[in-house]
This record gives structure tokens, C-alpha cells and sequence, in this order.
């Protein structure tokens, strides 16, 4: 009986073992399973930027390519914001090929993704963001003209890994910070192209800038207005409002940042509790936007695995030491930057787009700062008719305002993060725009059937 007893123990505690081992590890069936082959990038890894730090990346090429010659294919490059957000934000929750949408850590195909047309690189932007861990805290970049030398050094090491990549035109695109990253980089990189030879030149056609975070001391100034006119404040509570948005101003131009930046966090946690609304980033939204899933999910082995990420980074979504480092430059100005593309003679395009809920940088902080470009179009644009844009199916997709380089679109049903909040709309958006279609071709002022 004893021998019995302990042979059934055994059977037990070996089932036991057998069931903490299928619950704690993944067999390659089930990693296929959970992370299918077609979700995997075409390529991904690391980009030196320095000799001891590397950015990471993830590429997935155009499923439905806009034309059949490869050199001729656009490339996105998507940036988070933040500062300090990892870009898989974008790839798994916005506009990627598959979206982790819920707590179940099932990726779904997207059919709003914008590599339906285009190759989309997905850089995780600065060093210390996501999977881009640094050799050193010290090696943060703490402003953004380290971070676009890192970003060209980047580009120049990924088009090393395909010689046709360089041919390819190429589109720096984000959210939220990269409206400073990328008017940063996208400078940048005109100034080098002047200087180098024709084999390391970057094809730069455009940038595009989502909800963007660009010149501070004009878009603090309407935080008030955004939320009373959309009736979520009153007039008392408008003008306290109106008093933490003077203080800001008034310390950014001391250049005291630090303080201007907790000022201004501030005035958005205020709004926060006076609204009640879930989230400032979108206060349509009855629920904030999920994080533990893609947490949980990009810090499993096979997820590391598949995205070529190294092991041994924690991934988070948004990194404090990045945070911290750029303390002294959120409240900084880039509006020089993104005159200085407007500016150059290569012709780089600028598409600026908000979504309507957005406390923190929607369609009237854009507006703001716009009107303060030193760009010898700015009167045109500012003249040009406001379009309303449908797709093909008659549905409102926004409003769409160009002249010259520029084109504005404020995007309905979406708020911050406009691309994953509205994604036909943001995907007619980025595919139009791209190839200067629909409302974005001069002649047409609306998304007719299908764009291609």
C-alpha cells in the first residue's frame, strides 16, 4: 500500500510538473500559434547609431505594394513619442499588421495597416525606449540633435542591410513627441544629404506628425479653450485653466523647463479630474487604453523571439530614464526644425493630423502653433478651404485643409492616437497622402471608392 501511495504521488506530482511546464514555457507549435508566422517582421534587430548602442527595429514590408518595382516602394518610418514610448505601440496597437487587441495575447490581422502599400519601419526612438536598451544610463540622449544624428545613423545602417532601400522614397511618420523628433531628424538629415555623396544620401520625400507636441509656448495656450468649448469645463474652471497656461508661457520663456514641464502636467491633471473623463489622450473613450496586454505579451520569450528583440531587455512601454533625460527639452521648441523643412529646396512635403477628443495636442494646439511658422506659404495655407473628407462608403473621415508642402487633417472619432483610434481613416489618410491621391492630389476633396 505504501509503494502504491507513493507511485500515485509521483503520477501527481509529475502531472503537476507537466502543467506548470505547459502554463510557464511555449512549444514551437504553440509559439507559432500565438505568434504566426505572417505577424513576424521581414526583417528586425538592431541599427548601430554608435560604436557601443544600437536602436531597434522592426520592418515589415508593403503586403500589397503600390507598384511592382521594389526601388520604387515608399518606406514609412514610424516614431513613437513620449518621450521615451517604444514604437511597438504603434506596430501592435495602431497601425501594424497585427494588433494585440485585448487581454486574450491573440494578434489579429489588420486590414487598416499601413504596410498594405509601403514598407513600415518601426524604430524604437531614443536609446532607452523599449527594446533599444542602452550600453550606459549615460548614453540617453538628453536633446533632440543627438537623437536625430541617431536617427540618421539608424537609416544609414538599415539601408546598409539592402542596397535598394536607399532609392526607395522614404516618410518620417509618428505621434505625440516625434513632432519633434521627427522635424529634428528630417533637418538633419537635409543637412547631411548636402554634404554627402549620392550613395549616402537619404531619399527624404516627407514627414508626417500626428497629435504632435512641436512648439509648447503657443499649444499650452489653448488647453482652456479645447475644453470649454467642447463643454467639459465651465468659465471658473476655465480661467484657472487659463492661469496655469500663463504661468507655463511665462516660464518657458525664462527657460526654467523643468518648471514649465510640471506646470503644464498641471494643468492636463487638472483637466483630468475636473472632466472625470477616462483619459486626456481621448475623452470619448469610456475606458483608458489597455497596457498590461502588450506589456505581458512583448516580454514573453517567443514574442522576443520573433521580433529579433534581445533577451535579455525588460520591455516597457514608456521609459522613465528617457523621461528624466529629456527634462530640459520637452518644453523647447522645434517649430525652427519644421521651418527649416518647409524651408529646403528638395521639396520634403509636411502632413500634420489630429484626432478631434485630444486634451493634450489636438486640432486647435496644432492650429496654434501653425500660425506662427515663419514660412512664406503660411498665408495661403491658412486661406485655403477646409475640405470635408469622406471614404468610399460616404462615412465622415475628417476635414482636410492644404496648400504647398502643407496639408492639415483632423481626423472624427479619434483622439491622441489618432491611428489606432480611427484606422480606415488614418490608413485612406496615409495611403492618399503618400501618393497624392484623393483629397491630397489638388483635384479631388473626398475618398471616392478605393483609393488604388
Amino acid at each position: 500500500m505504501a509503494s502504491f501511495l507513493s507511485r500515485a504521488a509521483a503520477v501527481s506530482l509529475l502531472a503537476i510538473v507537466l502543467v506548470l511546464t505547459a502554463a510557464t514555457s511555449t512549444s514551437p507549435a504553440a509559439a507559432a500559434a500565438r505568434f504566426p508566422e505572417e505577424a513576424r517582421p521581414t526583417r528586425s534587430g538592431y541599427l548601430n547609431v554608435t560604436s557601443t548602442n544600437s536602436l531597434y527595429f522592426a520592418f515589415y514590408e508593403a503586403t500589397d505594394p503600390v507598384t511592382t518595382q521594389p526601388a520604387a516602394v515608399p518606406l514609412l518610418v514610424w516614431l513613437q513619442g513620449g518621450p521615451g514610448c517604444s514604437s511597438l505601440i504603434g506596430s501592435f496597437a495602431e497601425l501594424g499588421p497585427y494588433l494585440l487587441l485585448d487581454s486574450t495575447s491573440a494578434l489579429a490581422r489588420n486590414d487598416n495597416r499601413w504596410n498594405r502599400r509601403f514598407g513600415v519601419i518601426f524604430i524604437d526612438n531614443p536609446l532607452g525606449a523599449g527594446f533599444s536598451a542602452p550600453a550606459s544610463g549615460d548614453d540617453i540622449p538628453t536633446d533632440e540633435r543627438t537623437i536625430a544624428a541617431h536617427l540618421l545613423a539608424a537609416l544609414q545602417s538599415f539601408m546598409a542591410l539592402d542596397p535598394a532601400f536607399r532609392a526607395r522614397p522614404l516618410f518620417l511618420t509618428g505621434e505625440s513627441y516625434a513632432g519633434k523628433y521627427i522635424p529634428a531628424a528630417a533637418s538633419h538629415i537635409l543637412d547631411a544629404n548636402a554634404k554627402l555623396t549620392d550613395d549616402r544620401r537619404v531619399n527624404l520625400q516627407g514627414i508626417a506628425i500626428g497629435n504632435g507636441m512641436t512648439h509648447p509656448v503657443a499649444q499650452v495656450t489653448v488647453h482652456a479653450d479645447q475644453a470649454y468649448f467642447a463643454g467639459l469645463i465651465n468659465a471658473e474652471q476655465k480661467a484657472k485653466v487659463e492661469e496655469m497656461q500663463d504661468k507655463t508661457v511665462s516660464l518657458i520663456k525664462s527657460k526654467k523647463w523643468a518648471a514649465a514641464r510640471r506646470e503644464r502636467n498641471r494643468i492636463i491633471a487638472f483637466l483630468k479630474n475636473a472632466t472625470g473623463v477616462a483619459t486626456p489622450f481621448n475623452y470619448a473613450r469610456e475606458k483608458g487604453y489597455p497596457t498590461r496586454p502588450l506589456r505581458d505579451f512583448l516580454n514573453t520569450g517567443e514574442a522576443k523571439a520573433a521580433l529579433g528583440a534581445r533577451s535579455d531587455v525588460e520591455w516597457a512601454r514608456c521609459s522613465e530614464a528617457v523621461s528624466a533625460a529629456l527634462a530640459d527639452d520637452i518644453m523647447r521648441s522645434a517649430r525652427g526644425d519644421v521651418e527649416a523643412v518647409f524651408l529646403a529646396p528638395d521639396g520634403v512635403r509636411v502632413l500634420l493630423f489630429q484626432g478631434v477628443f485630444d486634451l493634450h495636442s489636438g486640432p486647435a494646439s496644432v492650429e496654434a502653433w501653425v500660425r506662427e511658422l515663419a514660412w512664406p506659404g503660411l498665408g495661403a495655407f491658412l486661406a485655403a478651404e477646409r475640405a470635408v473628407w469622406r471614404l468610399g462608403d460616404e462615412q465622415l473621415a475628417g476635414y482636410v485643409q492644404r496648400s504647398g508642402a502643407l496639408a492639415n487633417v483632423v481626423i472624427v472619432g479619434a483622439g491622441h492616437m489618432a491611428a489606432g483610434d480611427n484606422r480606415p481613416a488614418a490608413q485612406a489618410m496615409i495611403e492618399g497622402w503618400v501618393l497624392q491621391t484623393g483629397p491630397f492630389d489638388g483635384s479631388g476633396q473626398r475618398v471616392v471608392g478605393s483609393l488604388f
